[in-house]
């Protein structure tokens, strides 16, 4: 799956009032997308609640990992807890979730999902 596609196609159907930096070569090995899917409606859901300024989402490819950024600036001094449903939805595809914050200023919610030894992008 490209996850720049995904990202693309995410946001003109849920109308996301975002700023995209999306980088190319970021696929993932997927058999079933849904889990995927509601992971990041969960991680633009989670940061939308946060926020009435628009998100900035970034997708870039690392050596080891490609990394699927949602990011917003926040008056808000206190955040919710990550679902630990989260983290068991993205074991299939070899990635992880990472909360950041600053009190009253941002929030962000990073989604991480490692290359297997292949697609590193040695030769």
């Amino acid at each position: 799956m490209d996850l720049r596609n995904l990202m693309i196609m995410i946001n003109e159907k849920k109308g996301l009032n975002a700023q995209l930096a999306l980088e190319f070569d970021c696929t993932l090995e997927v058999e079933d997308l849904e889990p995927l899917v509601k992971v990041i409606n969960y991680s633009i859901n989670y940061i939308q609640q946060l926020t009435d300024k628009p998100l900035q989402i970034s997708l870039y490819s690392g050596f080891s990992e490609n990394s699927l950024v949602f990011q917003a600036f926040t008056s808000q001094s206190e955040f919710p807890p990550i679902s630990e449903k989260v983290s068991e939805a993205l074991n299939p595809f070899n990635g992880s979730i990472n909360f950041d914050a600053e009190p009253g200023k941002f929030v962000q919610v990073q989604l991480k999902f490692k290359k297997d030894e292949g697609e590193s992008g040695t030769p």
